[in-house]
């Protein structure tokens, strides 16, 4: 979960210096990870 976070967090970075939207997708696929690995942590699963 800590580590798709950074990973999204280093994306974001990286788009905002390059303005490169392709990167947009991948920002959004590991805040979609993190997040399902959060809800997956609190259920208890």
């Amino acid at each position: 979960m800590i580590g798709s976070l950074v990973s999204s967090l280093i994306l974001y970075g990286i788009f905002v210096m390059t303005d490169n939207g392709a990167l947009l997708v991948f920002v959004l696929l590991g805040l979609l990870i993190s997040f399902v690995c959060a809800m997956l942590f609190l259920s208890g699963k």
